[in-house]
């Protein structure tokens, strides 16, 4: 049995892989985790004879997990990174190993789901879009803080928006609002969500067809209802870029 794991910002995502077949997504934050913590979470019960991994949180959640998967008795732990070709997919960076490795693994699974082209949104602590064409060639993307950081540089930047936030009530759920606190909330998850809708729109113009919308990530939620192009929430689309991935040698 094979352990795919994505190792966010702020939480992991796991699920097992046999005999072609991907269990369910499990997640949970990762913050202050020892090697114990992360035996005790993905590898107790479980025999995994190989760890497909995707990080963009560091060195020491990396080296936990690896150090976890060998006490469980599994040697093969193999950490994925951004190549210039892979899985049918090609990268758009001249320096494809800059792309971060989740967004390469996403765009691969979007573009397998799709069977053409895609737009990849991931909403987390950070917010990034990646284009896929039709060819396979990625596009490239754009990266930009996700809601809650939206707010908090707002409240950070802006002492006067910051006292009238806290004067405010929450209101009622129209379009545009009438109170400071939800003015700043709801401003910043319709700007992502028009970015989103911006973004699905220039790869129609330059590929001629409409792309699938593909959203990810721990804020995605709430952000999807102000976004008006047909689109489906996949949340374990990394991991389903990993399984497919796992199909093929690795690129060196």
């Amino acid at each position: 049995m094979m352990l795919l794991v994505d190792i966010g910002n702020t939480r992991v995502k796991w699920a097992t892989s046999a005999a072609g077949k991907l269990s369910s997504q499990q997640a949970a934050a990762h913050a202050g985790w020892t090697a114990t913590d992360w035996h005790r979470a993905l590898f107790d019960g479980v025999h995994v004879d190989r760890v497909l991994a995707v990080t963009v949180a560091g060195a020491q959640s990396r080296a936990a997990l690896t150090a976890a998967a060998l006490a469980a008795g599994t040697k093969d732990v193999t950490f994925v990174a951004s190549t210039a070709h892979q899985a049918g997919v090609r990268n758009a960076y001249p320096q494809p190993h800059l792309l971060g490795a989740d967004r390469w693994v996403a765009a691969i699974g979007a573009y397998h789901l799709a069977g053409g082209a895609c737009c990849v949104v991931d909403i987390g602590t950070a917010a990034t879009i990646d284009a896929v064409a039709a060819s396979g060639q990625h596009l490239g993307g754009f990266i930009v803080p996700g809601p809650a950081l939206m707010v908090q540089s707002l409240h950070v930047g802006t002492s006067d928006l910051a006292a009238h936030t806290a004067a405010s009530a929450t209101g009622a759920d129209a379009h545009f609002a009438d109170n400071t606190r939800d003015a700043i909330d709801r401003g910043c998850r319709v700007a992502l969500a028009a970015l989103v809708d911006r973004a699905c729109d220039e790869l129609a113009r330059q590929g001629g067809a409409f792309p699938r919308l593909y959203c990810t990530g721990g804020a995605v939620d709430g952000v999807l209802p102000y976004v008006r192009t047909v689109h489906e929430a996949v949340p374990d689309l990394v991991l389903r870029g990993l399984a497919r991935i796992a199909q093929e040698p690795l690129e060196p």
